[in-house]
């Protein structure tokens, strides 16, 4: 004898498995994937230029002066010769690597020469200054 149970026949195909690969391949693309991500001290105002351009390197070495002075690289506070011991490293690697410096706008200007000078210093000439650009309807 055949019992007849209240089950409706499925309308259309299950979407779980498909739902399973999705959210599957969405961790592996997060996990995957590495976030090329500029250096970002928040606490940095660059300053202003109507002129200059991207730079051409996908990786520079960033230097950040803050306002307090304060070399850092990499997120870590560095002396002159701790920089200097960074580049010339770098320096041995690639002779064309590119270093990024990005000083605050309320640093003083010895500060970020004394950063060129270092670079200079470990042999490098792709130095850079990083300025942030100035709106167009800014005037002086």
């Amino acid at each position: 004898m055949r019992l007849e149970l209240d089950e409706a026949p499925e309308d259309g195909p299950n979407l779980t498995p498909l739902i399973d690969v999705v959210f599957l391949l969405l961790v592996f693309f997060l996990v995957a994937t590495t976030f090329a991500r500029e250096e970002v001290d928040l606490d940095l105002e660059l300053p202003k230029a109507r002129s200059g351009s991207q730079g051409k390197e996908a990786h520079p070495i960033v230097v950040n002066v803050g306002r307090d002075g304060a070399l850092r690289i990499d997120g870590a506070v560095v002396t002159l010769e701790g920089l200097e011991q960074k580049l010339r490293a770098a320096a041995s690697r690639d002779k064309t690597q590119e270093v990024l410096i990005r000083g605050d706008t309320r640093v003083q200007l010895g500060r970020v020469v004394q950063a060129f000078d270092v670079c200079r210093a470990a042999s490098l000439t792709k130095i850079a200054i990083a300025a942030a650009p100035e709106a167009s309807g800014e005037g002086r």
